[in-house]
């Protein structure tokens, strides 16, 4: 499945038990311009045999009958790979964030995550774009590995640095793939190339270890290389 672009409609799948759920997601996704709502299911089981109708992203809950969020997760990454899924749960623990993201997932976000958050988030997964995290997540996700929760600013660890060797360019590209910017806007910010962007991430992503932007993220949270976001906080 390709790359849906500026003038395409977002096709969303939303995955869910819970009736109501379904409901009001729908209802929040279907009155934004560019996006629709293909279908709305409640086992995982039947979200997988909507996908290939042309799916582009899907809102994937964690606790289902039967197959299991993390189980259709992993299957819709692996028959699928054009298919961004993102976890949409009522809460989750370190290992289930863990687990979502070795399975594919492309954002785990709580049902607790506003309006305008969620839309953003559907549009940032099928432009392939943006950390799609919810702030309380990437929170919970640093302060478990000892990042300070009242430092305000986590420090950059100097040794750290140097064993990683990211340049002084490294470091503005990761803050602002962590502030869920996409590469266009990055590259704007920082009055760069797309395509040089690109080779930063490419660099960063060897350099820390990780596959994926999300996985870049969580590394630059855990590492404290860069302060993860904090609920509630306004620039």
């Amino acid at each position: 499945m390709s790359t849906p672009t500026s003038t395409d409609t977002v096709q969303v799948l939303i995955c869910d038990d819970d009736a109501i759920v379904r409901e009001a997601l729908t209802g929040v996704l279907a009155r934004e311009e560019g996006i629709a709502v293909r279908a709305a299911v409640g086992t995982g089981e039947e979200a997988l045999a909507l996908i290939p109708g042309g799916v582009d992203v899907v809102l994937m809950d964690l606790t289902l009958p039967g197959l299991d969020g993390l189980a259709a997760t992993r299957r819709a990454a692996a028959e699928h790979p054009g298919v961004r899924v993102l976890v949409l749960t009522t809460f989750g623990t370190d290992e289930q964030i863990r687990e979502a993201i070795a399975a594919g997932a492309v954002g785990f976000l709580l049902k607790t995550t506003p309006s305008a958050a969620l839309v953003a988030a559907v549009r940032g997964a099928a432009e392939r774009a943006g950390t799609l995290l919810s702030p309380e997540i990437a929170e919970q996700l640093a302060t478990g590995d000892g990042v300070d929760p009242g430092a305000g600013e986590a420090p950059v660890d100097a040794e750290t640095l140097q064993t990683l060797h990211l340049s002084e360019r490294e470091r503005e590209v990761l803050a602002l793939v962590c502030a869920a910017e996409p590469n266009a806007r990055i590259a704007k910010a920082l009055m760069l190339s797309e395509s040089t962007v690109k080779s930063h991430l490419s660099s960063l992503m060897a350099k820390l270890g990780c596959a994926s932007r999300l996985q870049l993220a969580l590394r630059a949270f855990e590492l404290g290389l860069v302060p993860a976001p904090r609920p509630g906080r306004r620039g």
